[in-house]
């Protein structure tokens, strides 16, 4: 009896640790959870992107991406940096973060009804080698313009409230209802690309509009200072427009060139190498959702400090998850998605380099943000934006998806080299080491350590 105690006694434990880790609400374990479920995410992702080019076929694929992308890209590309700027001045004036939100809610329903109407009107006119159906149908998703911006001041307010459960929640049911919508089409037999861009972007819209009535409730107060309160926002928000944009533009950019200046088959082929390279841009992601919120409560120089120690343990994970896929890609990519989309490796592993570059970029970018200069940020990174789209024109129609892989690495680079001299010149602070060492590696272990040598009393 006593043994099978004795054997029990570390299972116990581990739960114990385990349990008490998940309900802890500080930075650390904050961010450990936000990137387990951005790893959830990439699951659910891959075997959604499986099985729409398994289905589909590069051609289909292609149609699916150019029908969905738009609304998402424009509507991220006109938040106007509001999501930011709530983050930022919730931290700092706490007593109004209810009046703030509404204030944004506002401004981001009158961004997302602008970006709706450019899209209408942009639409016929880029996407001429789609068919009429395609076009029609990418114009009808521009509707949930407005939606999709007010969702990003929800996951702000999330942010700054510091409920990351909740803020996690919804980042994993958007994709997993997707999933299963494609699982129901593909049992049906009703799988082509516009019941496909239905299941990608109907799921969202009744938890978007969940959230915002429930923040809604959650700050039932009067706009009080309303013209002040949106000074503070538009204009912190005009300063990191530039920051936001150019994180969006890096995303989808890319896409929406490729979908002007090739056939459908070749954008269907660079989705699928652009969805398995941001398998590995979760550690990036994960820390920023954190890091941001935490270093607007700090001085000059433990920002900096805890923005490098972020970059360098983030950047070196990222690495070798890029390096792991550069290896099995030759295998993995056949298997999964079949023969037809062989021609993606080489631009595959560029864009892996350029995501581990990238990341590593939108790290470092969020001191400058966390000190109220989201200006700087938003022009050095605009110069690599200025390089990406020329370079875009240039190479694609010349070299193809290579070339693609290469304007987006270029530009990568020299937003990585702005950020570093600048952090350097302009905030004048010497440049912390960028590479990780024995003392990043024992801060991660007693971090953990920490949770386990708690005792219950202490949670």
């Amino acid at each position: 009896m006593q043994q099978s105690n004795a054997k029990s006694l570390p299972a116990n434990r581990v739960w114990s640790t385990f349990r008490r880790f998940t309900k802890s609400k500080d930075n650390s374990s904050a961010a450990v959870k936000t990137m387990f479920v951005s790893v959830l995410i990439l699951l659910v992702n891959m075997l959604t992107g499986v099985l729409t080019a398994r289905y589909l076929g590069p051609a289909g694929r292609g149609e699916q991406t150019a029908m969905v992308n738009w609304s998402q890209f424009l509507a991220f590309s006109m938040s106007f940096g509001i999501p930011s700027a709530l983050i930022y001045n919730a931290k700092k004036n706490p007593q109004e973060a209810g009046v703030l939100y509404r204030i944004a809610l506002l401004i981001g329903l009158v961004f997302g009804t602008l970006a709706m109407t450019v899209g209408i009107l942009v639409l016929p006119y880029w996407l001429g080698s789609f068919s009429h159906e395609v076009v029609v149908f990418a114009q009808w998703s521009m509707i949930l313009c407005p939606l999709i911006v007010i969702s990003q001041i929800n996951n702000a307010a999330f942010q700054f409230r510091g409920d990351y459960k909740t803020f996690n929640w919804m980042r994993y049911l958007v994709p997993l209802l997707t999933l299963g919508a494609i699982g129901i089409l593909i049992l049906t037999g009703y799988m082509n690309p516009y019941t496909t861009a239905l299941a990608y972007l109907v799921p969202s819209v009744p938890l978007f509009i969940g959230m915002t009535i429930l923040l809604l409730r959650t700050y039932k107060v009067k706009l009080r200072d309303s013209y002040r309160n949106f000074k503070r926002l538009f204009t912190y928000g005009l300063g990191s427009y530039g920051n936001d944009l150019l994180g969006q533009f890096s995303v989808y950019i890319d896409q929406i060139i490729i979908a002007g200046l090739l056939r459908p088959a070749d954008l269907g082929l660079y989705a699928v190498a652009v969805s398995l390279s941001r398998m590995v841009n979760f550690f990036a992601n994960s820390i920023t959702v954190v890091l941001f919120p935490k270093a607007s409560e700090m001085a000059k120089d433990e920002a900096v400090a805890l923005t490098f120690k972020a970059f360098r343990i983030s950047t070196t994970c990222t690495l070798l998850g890029a390096v792991f896929l550069m290896v099995v890609a030759p295998f993995v990519i056949p298997l999964l998605y079949g023969k037809d989309f062989n021609t993606a490796l080489t631009v595959f592993r560029l864009l892996l380099l350029e995501v581990t570059i990238s990341g590593g970029t939108l790290i470092l970018a969020q001191v400058f943000m966390a000190l109220g200069k989201p200006k700087f940020v938003s022009i050095l990174q605009g110069v690599g934006l200025i390089l990406v789209i020329p370079l875009l024109f240039l190479l694609v129609p010349k070299f193809g998806l290579f070339g693609a892989g290469v304007a987006m690495l270029s530009s990568a680079v020299l937003r990585f080299l702005f950020i570093i001299l600048n952090i350097r010149y302009n905030l004048k602070v010497k440049l912390p080491r960028l590479l990780i060492n024995a003392q990043d590696l024992q801060w991660m272990k007693t971090t953990m350590n920490s949770y386990i040598r708690k005792k219950p009393m202490d949670v």
